[in-house]
């Protein structure tokens, strides 16, 4: 770990957060060059020039049991920010999603005294209408959301909150409408976090093993790190997918321009895909044990829907497989659906058309940053 002061300081979870941590450093530094940029992210915030105090690559967990084993690290991290940060502060905070560290930090920062600005970016919970958290994120941050019905949420209660709309609607175009090949290319998306690559691919490659001969199909795996990827082409071969797996380390989109179709697991992913165009099948599995604390504590309507597209629609525009439901036999019916019926492709791409329109406007992302250098800039001049 080593720390540096910064112009902007994020803190970022796992591969999603530090996709967004490192659009919004980019963006920040073409309006204002020589923007200095650290913080807790991964490949895609260093790409951005930024100095990473902590790799957040491998720290990420699912719900609170998953993360019992790394809660003496993750404390230690906490308690060596906390002392960093105030003995050295950034110009601006930015937090990014990660609810459960970052929320942990930001009340210890400020019980100690720190007043310096706190940007809250993609604030945990969007969908949990939870009025508690909301108050605690507005008492002690600016919350910045990317979705339309967060900000509805924070402003029915009274509490300030920033939308610009979403960043990916400005940095991901529509490819053109385009027929399955004769051959069909589907990308294999299992999750950024070990926990679910295990729990995924040993189902999607058994569904490979079905599909590649009967549709002459091949696959393409995105991998968040090298890790990720020794460990899809392991279980991949342990589970008797088809030989020719390509483990991609290429950006998502960019893999999925070229796909036909896509298997994707529940997050960020799923967006990527819907803003690109690819017709997709989304996939979610956690533990018994996880599960069943879930469904004590969300809200009944997650436990059936998760898919972005999905909940800022209001509406099931992309098949959801989750928990049980997550079947070789049920992904290959969807698959086979998809490919084959026109009209089910027809119908999902309208369906992006009106997810991109509901996202925000075009130049999303650039609102987002120049309103947090407009932060930055105001921290210094206070």
């Amino acid at each position: 770990m080593s720390y540096q002061p910064a112009d902007l300081f994020f803190v970022a979870g796992e591969a999603s957060g530090d996709l967004q941590a490192s659009l919004l450093a980019g963006a920040a530094r073409r309006l204002r060059p020589g923007t200095t940029i650290a913080g807790c992210g991964g490949a895609k915030l260093r790409s951005q020039g930024a100095h990473i105090a902590v790799d957040s690559s491998e720290l990420a967990s699912i719900g609170p049991i998953s993360v019992i084993p790394r809660i003496p690290l993750l404390y230690g991290i906490l308690r060596w920010l906390d002392r960093s940060m105030r003995a050295r502060p950034p110009r601006l905070y930015v937090a990014v999603d990660a609810g459960a560290f970052n929320m942990r930090l930001i009340k210890r920062l400020r019980r100690a005294g720190y007043t310096r600005p706190i940007i809250y970016y993609f604030p945990p919970g969007a969908w949990l209408d939870d009025a508690d958290q909301a108050r605690a994120v507005a008492a002690m941050t600016t919350p910045l959301t990317p979705f339309a019905h967060q900000r509805d949420f924070y402003r029915s209660l009274g509490l300030p909150v920033q939308f610009f709309g979403h960043p990916l609607v400005s940095v991901i175009e529509a490819r053109a409408p385009r027929a399955p090949q004769a051959a069909p290319l589907i990308a294999v998306l299992p999750g950024s976090r070990a926990e679910e690559v295990a729990r995924h691919v040993p189902v999607l490659a058994a569904c490979a093993r079905r599909l590649g001969p009967a549709l002459s199909a091949s696959f393409v795996a995105v991998a968040a790190t090298d890790r990720r990827a020794e460990q899809i082409r392991a279980l991949w071969r342990r589970a008797g997918g088809p030989d020719g797996l390509v483990i991609s380390r290429q950006d998502t989109t960019e893999v999925l321009r070229g796909c036909d179709l896509a298997w994707v697991a529940s997050g960020t992913a799923v967006l990527e895909a819907a803003l690109v165009g690819v017709p997709q099948v989304m996939f979610y599995v956690v533990s018994a044990a996880q599960f069943r604390l879930a469904k004590r504590w969300l809200p009944e309507s997650l436990l059936h829907s998760i898919a972005l597209p999905n909940l800022v629609l209001g509406r099931r525009l992309v098949p959801e497989l989750l928990q049980s439901d997550f079947t070789p036999d049920r992904l290959t019916e969807e698959t086979v659906r998809l490919l084959d019926q026109e009209a089910d492709r027809e119908r999902m791409r309208t369906g992006y058309e009106e997810l991109r329109a509901a996202l925000g406007p075009a130049d999303a992302l650039e609102r987002n940053a120049t309103y947090v250098i407009e932060r930055m800039e105001d921290a210094t001049t206070s």
